[in-house]
């Protein structure tokens, strides 16, 4: 596999084109005849053998042009087939995003306070009858109120655990406001409907009106958008400035965790798969923002939930 060019059409976005030779394709082609239920359509064929090459072959060009350019790459490469001929070989382009040239400002002391969930005492009654019901109608009026007491304390322990994973991404996401810099604007583009795609899975998980939400908000759309934008950028920001972090503090993964990583690959965490060289740098990044996330909150503050509950009565009848 032979590259051709490559360029950015603004700091940070990479552009490709590389070539392969027909001695390439066709070895791709019969791989494919030979796998398991191998198209039969010879178009079909094709496309399945270019994919192939493309992703044994990438590997060794990408590796190449991450260390001939001093690129840290931060998203999957998109690839793009621009010409295939089965007795001349393919030619294709590779878009990517690598980190900017960014500013990093203060990445400690931050402060974040932890807030859980008022507690209902519907919830309360709810939490006993469906796990302490016979406790309950055995008890006398003292061991009633000892239970609801215990009750009330064991799900303001778990609203507090869930607060508190709230809160260290709430005081990571204000590592956002310190990195500074311009982004490439479709990698910004790309961060923002992926955020409002998951916006609004969340409204349809939770059967909520889009109208609704903007009434209780008391936003226009417009608005929404605004704010939207802003948050996605934010975060856009906090995760590339996580390795940023990781550079500054050299809290850079061991080859024994990558390989572990590697091996122990986790599709939820890392994605799908793609090649050698790519598969790497996302483990080798992903450990990085761990290690960095792990550096900010140790030298920040989370101001710790309130002692006691807030339990919120039942309406009088």
């Amino acid at each position: 596999m032979k590259l051709e060019h490559f360029g950015m059409a603004e700091p940070g976005d990479c552009r490709v084109v590389f070539s392969a030779a027909a001695e390439e394709l066709e070895a791709a082609v019969q791989a494919e005849k030979a796998a398991p239920d191998a198209p039969q359509d010879e178009d079909d064929l094709l496309t399945a053998a270019v994919n192939r090459a493309i992703l044994e072959g990438f590997s060794p060009l990408f590796a190449q042009l991450m260390k001939e350019n001093d690129l840290q790459p931060v998203t999957d490469p998109d690839f793009e087939l621009l010409a295939v001929n089965r007795a001349e070989g393919f030619r294709a382009g590779a878009q990517f995003f690598c980190l900017p040239p960014l500013e990093l400002g203060e990445y400690t002391g931050f402060t974040q306070p932890i807030q859980p969930r008022p507690i209902r005492e519907l919830t309360i009654e709810l939490e006993i009858n469906r796990r302490h019901g016979d406790e309950d109608r055995a008890a006398d009026a003292e061991g009633k109120r000892a239970l609801r007491a215990k009750v009330t304390q064991d799900i303001y322990a778990q609203r507090c655990q869930q607060a508190r994973a709230v809160a260290e991404q709430a005081l990571i996401a204000q590592l956002g406001t310190h990195v500074t810099g311009p982004l490439p604007k479709q990698l910004v583009a790309g961060n923002y409907f992926a955020e409002q795609r998951q916006f609004n899975l969340s409204l349809q998980a939770n059967g909520i009106n889009f109208d609704q939400f903007l009434k209780v908000r008391g936003q226009t759309v417009e608005e929404f958008r605004t704010w939207l934008h802003t948050q996605a950028e934010r975060k856009l920001r906090s995760w590339l400035g996580l390795l940023l972090v990781a550079e500054a503090e050299d809290l850079q993964p061991t080859e024994t965790e990558v390989t572990a990583a590697l091996t122990d690959w986790n599709e939820k965490l890392d994605g799908e798969r793609t090649f050698p060289a790519n598969d790497a740098r996302k483990v080798r990044q992903r450990l990085m923002r761990a290690k960095a996330t792990a550096f900010v909150l140790e030298h920040s503050t989370l101001t710790p939930p309130p002692a006691e509950p807030v339990v919120q009565e039942l309406p009088q009848k």
